[in-house]
């Protein structure tokens, strides 16, 4: 049975641009839902931050209900990429996916009226109890994201694109979608995904840009990250690397 779990804590202090309403409070916190199917993993997390990215989401929970075992840490706010917060204080708005370092929460925060120290320090709070809550002590991060036919590719990563300078290593698959590839942090999951014929990127956590993404927080804490990163309706291929995450995690962390 697929058992859900939603987070009890006020969402925001005003209102979402998805009109959910929330408290007053000048407290914020970010609106996550955990979906576990059976017994969460102590050590393990599965994370959907872009709530625009529905196939990611439906092939998570798919997957997890087929392993019958994990959870899934869900941030909802209303079908868009990013989160906007309306109060009587301030207006503001940010991508999830830039929110997880101070640097990164600085230029990610788009204040357009109000008081926007307020804002910085609202989002860094949310931010950081979010972290301390679900993540700081797993030992592995699995995030799940999609990208348009126009987006985001393994192609981006290599010698001479746009995403090449921080990266470590590039495998790519002559039988996978350029859009379809991993992003990992450590050497062991690039050689674990690129021996299994994906197309991988290895982060270099030295020289990587802090743009406060969850990919630079975990290499600054020295967790196992993989993003599994495919194109947006590509759920058998999403589907089969999260089979390939399956065995990853019980060679390495079950």
């Amino acid at each position: 049975m697929l058992l859900l779990f939603v987070s009890s804590l006020p969402t925001c202090a005003g209102t979402l641009a998805s009109d959910i309403p929330v408290s007053d409070s000048p407290v914020m916190v970010l609106p996550v839902s955990q979906t576990c199917a059976g017994a969460p993993w102590p050590n393990i997390v599965w994370v959907h931050v872009h709530d625009n990215e529905e196939t990611a989401r439906q092939t998570a929970l798919h997957a997890l209900r087929q392993i019958q075992q994990g959870c899934l840490l869900d941030l909802r706010h209303g079908g868009s990429r990013e989160i906007s917060i309306h109060n009587n204080q301030v207006s503001y708005q940010f991508d999830p996916n830039r929110i997880f370092t101070p640097k990164g929460r600085q230029s990610a925060l788009k204040c357009r009226q109000g008081d926007c120290v307020t804002a910085i320090v609202q989002l860094s709070h949310a931010a950081d109890q979010f972290l301390s809550q679900y993540l700081v002590q797993k030992q592995l991060i699995v995030a799940v994201h999609n990208n348009h036919p126009d987006g985001l590719s393994v192609r981006n990563y290599m010698a001479g694109g746009t995403m090449a300078p921080a990266m470590s290593q590039v495998a790519i698959s002559s039988d996978s979608n350029p859009h379809d590839f991993f992003y990992v942090t450590t050497q062991q999951a690039f050689n674990y995904l690129a021996s299994r014929n994906f197309n991988v990127v290895l982060q270099n956590n030295q020289h990587v840009h802090d743009d406060g993404s969850l990919s630079v927080w975990a290499a600054q804490q020295q967790i196992d990250y993989i993003n599994v990163e495919a194109g947006t309706g590509h759920s058998s291929a999403q589907m089969a690397m999260l089979a390939a995450i399956w065995a990853y995690m019980q060679q390495y962390y079950l």
